[in-house]
């Protein structure tokens, strides 16, 4: 039940992320279809590890283990698709990851690596493998695939694109793709390692399974796809928190000179737009109403000083806002 309603989640969240991508760009390129190659057959892997569904899919097929080799032809695919995407991100930003000499040849792999998969079910089929060894052996030549593009270039190029983002959503999905594609790497390095024992004595071992990949993998994609503003709402405590500091400022600069405050309507509390407008209207107020304040008052003249001691130490508004909200009161 857990599984099945993990995979509606992930469908949902799929479907959802191609209906608003369509909306947004009412066209289909070539990065779009690739982007939909990506997530649907990440959705087909989830469908397809379901436990209720191999032995219906693979009884239609007289037993042999189909719905393992769609599978991964699945991650190939969704495999090679982000390669892909990711070559032609590179290409067109030198200054984020210069590109690798093995970046093209390992995508261009993919279909020699489908060919193996479809040659290792057909032996099987005539009987020359067991019905072990053929899933395990279609399993670790996929495994050691996804390890080398992960390790190679997965991995490098979202730990850059995580480092140089400053959106505070886009730095969540990148981190949750950075998190994808690193346990993707470990769960693949594993499984090269521990299924080749599989394969040579027909004994199970646990070592390829050490790592619980796909729930991982459900929540990472579950960040990746949701809308960009759920996101930002995780930014609203901190963001009240630096309004309310930065209004009790206000507060007190408005008992020393005549200044006029901009009422914050609490019914748009939850909306981050308005609160980041707020945090600015206030700050601005601020800058250009302490500089009436009469010297001869002590603490405004305090006050004063703290802001003028600001602007060595603050090179930007974000440095300045958060320097203002320190202020001793």
């Amino acid at each position: 039940m857990g599984e099945v309603v993990l995979c509606s989640m992930v469908w949902g969240f799929v479907l959802y992320g191609l209906w608003r991508g369509y909306h947004r760009a009412r066209h289909i390129d070539r990065y779009v279809l690739i982007t939909w190659t990506i997530f649907i057959a990440l959705g087909v892997v989830f469908t397809l590890r379901i436990r209720a569904v191999q032995p219906f899919v693979d009884a239609c097929f007289y037993g042999y283990p189909v719905t393992f080799l769609v599978s991964l032809l699945a991650v190939l695919a969704a495999t090679a698709a982000y390669s892909l995407s990711l070559l032609w991100l590179v290409q067109r930003s030198p200054g984020l990851y210069r590109p690798r000499w093995f970046h093209l040849r390992l995508y261009q792999a993919a279909p020699g690596i489908a060919g193996m998969l479809l040659g290792v079910m057909a032996a099987h089929m005539a009987g020359g493998v067991s019905a072990l060894r053929a899933e395990y052996l279609m399993k670790w030549v996929v495994e050691g695939y996804g390890l080398l593009q992960a390790a190679l270039v997965f991995v490098p190029v979202n730990a850059a694109m995580f480092r140089q983002e400053r959106v505070f959503p886009m730095r969540v999905k990148h981190l949750a793709t950075l998190v994808l594609t690193t346990t993707f790497a470990l769960s693949a390095a594993f499984s090269v390692v521990f299924i080749p024992p599989i394969i040579v004595t027909g004994q199970f071992n646990q070592g390829p399974y050490v790592i619980p990949r796909g729930l991982i993998a459900a929540f990472c994609l579950v960040i990746i796809l949701i809308p960009h503003r759920w996101l930002s709402l995780l930014l609203l405590p901190p963001r009240l928190c630096r309004y309310a500091r930065l209004a009790a400022l206000e507060r007190r600069l408005s008992e020393r000179v005549l200044l006029r405050r901009e009422r914050f309507a609490r019914w748009r509390m939850l909306c981050p737009e308005y609160v980041e407008m707020a945090i600015y209207v206030t700050t601005i107020n601020i800058l250009d109403h302490y500089r009436r304040v009469d010297l001869g008052d002590p603490r405004g003249c305090e006050l004063v000083a703290q802001i003028q001691a600001l602007w060595p130490e603050c090179a930007d508004y974000d440095d300045l806002v958060e320097g203002l909200c320190r202020l001793r009161l």
